[in-house]
């Protein structure tokens, strides 16, 4: 027989229905699986190995820059080379020499009374009508204007500036002239550019009137050309 007391004991042990489970503390956070390192090799990038053409497509570029470069250099070799032997080789001196000759008041009446006895036929110099036409214009309207004496006075004229305007003068006037044969009209312009020298120097001498440069701006043109040596000398040191 079953003992009373044995079920009794095992219905105490259960636990009951109604109460609530019991609540364990924090739960525990899972830790995160370690990441697993794959043993395996990385596999490197090769760069690529030009090609035969590509390698002579960069060579040819290579050898153009270096061409170009060397034209540049030969060219500048050459521009400084023309500019150092530019005072030796040009007339320069002698012409800046001219053009800075300024004539003075006396001077400017000299110059009038030769074109006047020109014009009046006291010279020996033969000329078509075209040439006295051409002179009688450039003497009443140039060399007998206020606005050349003051410019004279004032030191702002100078023998070549005189004679560039009668060339201008006559470029006009042989332009306009009809063609002949035989005869082109560079001829004419030469020979009348010669006449008018040949006027403006008259019979007597041209160096005694016509002083040239005073000491004193030749020693300034002086200086100067040794500035621009002591440029080129910096230049190369």
């Amino acid at each position: 027989m079953l003992d009373p007391s044995s079920s009794d004991e095992s219905e105490g042990e259960l636990p009951p229905e109604d109460e609530p489970p019991v609540k364990t503390g924090k739960p525990v956070k899972k830790s995160p699986k370690p990441e697993k390192t794959s043993d395996a090799p990385r596999t490197q990038t090769k760069e690529p190995v030009p090609s035969p053409a590509d390698a002579d497509k960069t060579e040819q570029e290579r050898l153009k820059k270096e061409e170009a470069e060397r034209k540049i250099k030969l060219q500048m070799y050459v521009f400084v080379l023309r500019c150092i032997a530019y005072p030796f080789n040009a007339k320069q001196p002698t012409d800046m020499a001219r053009r800075q000759q300024k004539l003075n008041k006396q001077q400017l009446q000299v110059v009038k009374e030769r074109f006047q006895a020109f014009l009046k036929g006291e010279t020996q110099i033969v000329a078509d009508e075209a040439f006295c036409n051409a002179v009688r214009s450039y003497y009443e309207g140039f060399l007998k204007s206020e606005r050349v004496a003051r410019m004279v006075q004032s030191g702002g004229c100078s023998a070549s500036d005189f004679r560039e305007v009668f060339k201008k003068n006559i470029e006009r006037r042989v332009r306009s002239l009809p063609e002949i044969d035989g005869l082109s009209k560079e001829t004419v312009l030469s020979s009348w550019i010669t006449k008018y020298d040949a006027i403006y120097k008259g019979e007597e001498d041209h160096n005694y009137l016509f002083k040239k440069i005073p000491t004193q701006q030749t020693e300034i043109l002086d200086a100067a050309k040794i500035t621009i040596w002591h440029s080129v000398f910096f230049l190369f040191y």
